[in-house]
C-alpha cells in the first residue's frame, strides 16, 4: 500500500509538471500556477469518484469493474499476446456484428467498455493495476477537454475570464463525473477537442488536414464509445458550419434545420424501412426497463415509436433533465450535493434573465446556439430512455458546460451585486 501511494505521488508530480509543458495547454493563456491548481482539482475529483464508488456503492460499479477488467487484459497480454490483440474485434453473439444500437447481447455494446478496458491495460504497465494511478493518466488526457472548451469560450467572452474558468473547469457535477475512469470523460474530452478544431477552422475560414483529422477521429471515437451522442451531434454541427460559412441568420437557420431533422427522424423509415430512429430510441428505453430497479429509480412513461408518443413524453423527459432532482428530493443521501448544485444553477438562470447584460460583438458567435440545440436534443434523448435519476445526473453532466458557461458570462455581476447590497 505504501509503495502504491509513493508511486501515485511520483506520477502526480510528474504529470503536474508535464501538463504545463503541453503546447495546447501553454497556448490557452492560463498561467502555469492556475493550470496546476485546476489540474489538481480535477485529480481530486477523480480520486473522490473512485473512493466513493468503492466505499459507498461497493462492488459492481462501472468504475472499478473496468479497472479490474483492464488488469485481467494486462495479464492476458503476457500469457497470450495473440488473444490480447484479436479479442477486441471478435464477436461471439448469434447476431455476429449486427445489432449496432442494441443494449444487450451485442458486439457494439460490449465494444464501448472493451475499448476503455484495453486503454486501462496499457496504463497498467505503469500503474500495476492501481485504480488511483490509472485515474491520474485518465485525467491527464481528460484535462485537455477542459482546456479545449476554455479556448473556445474565452474567444467568445474575452473579458469574462473568471466566468469562463468556472464554466469550463469548476462545475461540480461535470468535474466529478467526467473525472472518473469511464466513458463520460472520454466523451467530454473528444467533444472538446473536436469542437475546438471546428471552431478554429471556421474562424480561420479553412479546414486544414490536421484539424480535419481531429474532427474525423472525434467522430470515430464517439461512434464507438457512445454512438447516440454522434447522431445527436451531427445535425447541430452541420448547421453551425453552414451558418458560419455562409453568414446565415443563426436562429432561423437552426429552427429550420431542426424541423427538417425531426421530419427525417420520424419519416425516413417510410423511405428506408431498415432505418427506424424512433424504434431505436424506444428499444433503448425498453432495455433500461429490464435492469434492476435502482435506489434513485423514477417513474418513466413507456415510449412508442410514433410522433404522438414522442411529443407526449417530451415534457416529462425535459422535466427530468432540467428540473430534477427537485429541492428536497432525497431518494438517497448521496444526492444531497446534486440538489444543492441544481438549486444554485436554477438561481443562476434566474439571475441571467433578470440581470443579463447586452451582447457585444464577439458574443454573437453561433457556437452558443449550436451548444444549446445539441444539448436540448441530448437532454431529450436521455430523458426519454433513462428511468434512473442517478444516471440522468451523470449523463447530463457532460453537456452542462454548453448551457452554464454562457449564462455565467452573460450575467451582469456588478448590477446583481448592487441589487443585493441595496436589499441588505
Amino acid at each position: 500500500m505504501v509503495l502504491e501511494w509513493m508511486l501515485f505521488i511520483v506520477y502526480l508530480v510528474l504529470l503536474s509538471w508535464c501538463i504545463t509543458r503541453v503546447g495546447f495547454v501553454k497556448n490557452a493563456g492560463l498561467s502555469p500556477k492556475v493550470v496546476i491548481i485546476l489540474f489538481l482539482i480535477k485529480i481530486i475529483a477523480g480520486l473522490a469518484i473512485g473512493w466513493l464508488s468503492l466505499h459507498v456503492y461497493g462492488s459492481g460499479n462501472d468504475y472499478w469493474d473496468v479497472n479490474r477488467d483492464g488488469w485481467s487484459e494486462y495479464q492476458l497480454l503476457w500469457k497470450d499476446p495473440h488473444e490480447y490483440m484479436v479479442n477486441l474485434f471478435r464477436s461471439e453473439y448469434p447476431k455476429g456484428y449486427g445489432g449496432l444500437f442494441d443494449s444487450f447481447q451485442s458486439f457494439w455494446n460490449d465494444l464501448r467498455n472493451n475499448i476503455i478496458i484495453k486503454m486501462i491495460s496499457l496504463f497498467d504497465f505503469f500503474s500495476r493495476g492501481n485504480y488511483y494511478v490509472n485515474s491520474l493518466f485518465f485525467n491527464f488526457i481528460g484535462f485537455l477537454g477542459h482546456i479545449a472548451f476554455y479556448r473556445i469560450f474565452i474567444q467568445i467572452y474575452p473579458k469574462q475570464k473568471t466566468a469562463v474558468i468556472v464554466g469550463c473547469f469548476l462545475l461540480p457535477s461535470t468535474m466529478y463525473f467526467v473525472s472518473g475512469v469511464q466513458k463520460d470523460g472520454i466523451v467530454f474530452t473528444t467533444l472538446g477537442l473536436m469542437l475546438y478544431a471546428v471552431f478554429q477552422s471556421l474562424k480561420k475560414k479553412r479546414f486544414s488536414p490536421k484539424r480535419l483529422l481531429i474532427i474525423f477521429t472525434g467522430c470515430v471515437i464517439l461512434f464507438l464509445i457512445r454512438s447516440y451522442v454522434l447522431i445527436n451531434l451531427l445535425p447541430a454541427l452541420m448547421l453551425w458550419i453552414i451558418i458560419a460559412t455562409y453568414q446565415l441568420p443563426a436562429w432561423r437557420t437552426f429552427i429550420a434545420g431542426y424541423l427538417v431533422y425531426f421530419t427525417l427522424f420520424f419519416g425516413i423509415s417510410s423511405i428506408i424501412p431498415a432505418v427506424n430512429p424512433p424504434e431505436t430510441v424506444t428499444n433503448k428505453q425498453a432495455a433500461f426497463f429490464t435492469l434492476p430497479k435502482a435506489a434513485t429509480g423514477i417513474a418513466l412513461d413507456t415510449l412508442y415509436p410514433n410522433i404522438k408518443s414522442f411529443v407526449r413524453n417530451a415534457p416529462q423527459a425535459l422535466n427530468h433533465l432540467l428540473l430534477r432532482p427537485y429541492p428536497g428530493e432525497l431518494s438517497v443521501k448521496s444526492m444531497l450535493p446534486i440538489n444543492i448544485e441544481w438549486i444554485i444553477y436554477i438561481l443562476l438562470v434566474l439571475a441571467f434573465f433578470f440581470f443579463r447584460r447586452p451582447l457585444v460583438q464577439n458574443e454573437h458567435d453561433p457556437f452558443n446556439l449550436f451548444g444549446m440545440f445539441f444539448t436540448f436534443t441530448m437532454f431529450l434523448f436521455i430523458g426519454y430512455i433513462m428511468p434512473n435519476l442517478g444516471s440522468i445526473v451523470r449523463y447530463r453532466s457532460v453537456y452542462l458546460i454548453f448551457l452554464l458557461t454562457p449564462v455565467l458570462c452573460r450575467i451582469n455581476w456588478q448590477k446583481l451585486r448592487r441589487k443585493i447590497q441595496i436589499k441588505k
